[in-house]
């Protein structure tokens, strides 16, 4: 069976990007599920940045599609990102990488480190042989350059007999099309075997790098549905952005500018090169 085990939610909240703010994801759990269910994924897990709203919301969903659904977060520690799956409580951020795993573990839940060698996320680095992790990402698909995934792999298969770790693929999709571009593969029939799988180092990956116009798409709807929103602020009072009228107009205009021009995809070639050249330094420095 197939789960991808990292995937994003319009509940992710607010990312900052070359010193723009945007939100993480704009996507709604029954478009995820929708996607899921077309790319033939068994189980999934919503890993929200710092909350476990978007799981909950997802798992609602789980009779309707035949797909589980285990609830997550991507928690940021003050050492980097760390994933929690099977949760059942919001674990704060900024609490240290050791008491963030402890946290997880007290719910009973899986502590996966992702993208651990990523040059554009807060990663753990070298610091995922120092925690008592259930499982490492060692394919994560948004990361299309290759070179931070085979880290990745490299050092967990050089460090398996010191830390036995299972072997995790995600697509840490953004967008719901994304979902199911990587995937931990694991035998038996529900999320229960998975976590057994994952326990028991009983796990392979598999998948495909994210396409570059994927990529390009989900910046264009975050614009666009970020547009919708400020328009209707502008028109009907909206608490949640509680932003001056000159400055919606501001934002309004930039918006439009992007998603009316080629913007979209000369930020996404800008950023594919952006992404190769922070992955060849981040190769030097593991060298």
């Amino acid at each position: 069976m197939r789960a991808d085990l990292h995937i994003h939610s319009k509940y992710s909240g607010i990312m900052k990007y070359m010193g723009l703010k945007f939100p993480d994801s704009v996507e709604e759990p029954r478009r995820i599920m929708r996607y899921a269910k077309k790319n033939k994924m068994d189980v999934i897990a919503v890993t929200d940045h710092n909350t476990i709203r978007g799981g909950i919301e997802t798992k609602k969903l789980e009779k309707e599609f035949s797909i589980e659904v285990i609830v997550g977060s991507e928690i940021m520690s003050k050492d980097g990102e760390i994933i929690g799956l099977f949760l059942n409580e919001e674990i704060q951020s900024g609490l240290s990488a050791e008491e963030t795993v402890e946290k997880i573990h007290e719910q009973g839940g899986l502590a996966i480190a992702p993208h651990p060698y990523s040059p554009i996320c807060k990663a753990l680095n070298d610091k995922i042989f120092d925690l008592k992790l259930d499982g490492v990402e060692v394919f994560n698909a948004y990361h299309r350059d290759g070179i931070v995934n085979n880290i990745a792999l490299e050092k967990v298969i050089k460090n398996y007999h010191k830390k036995p770790v299972s072997f995790i693929g995600s697509s840490d999709a953004h967008l719901a099309k994304m979902v199911g571009n990587g995937y931990t593969n694991f035998e038996g029939n529900c999320a229960d075997d998975l976590y057994e799988a994952i326990i028991r180092r009983k796990t392979s990956f598999g998948g495909r790098p994210t396409p570059l116009s994927d990529i390009i798409l989900w910046s264009y709807n975050v614009v666009y549905v970020s547009e919708k929103t400020l328009i209707k602020s502008m028109m009907f009072k909206n608490p949640t952005l509680n932003i001056r009228f000159h400055k919606k107009l501001l934002a309004m205009f930039g918006g439009l500018i992007y998603i009316a021009t080629p913007l979209p995809l000369i930020a996404g070639v800008l950023g594919n090169l952006y992404l190769k050249r922070k992955a060849k330094n981040k190769l030097k420095e593991n060298i």
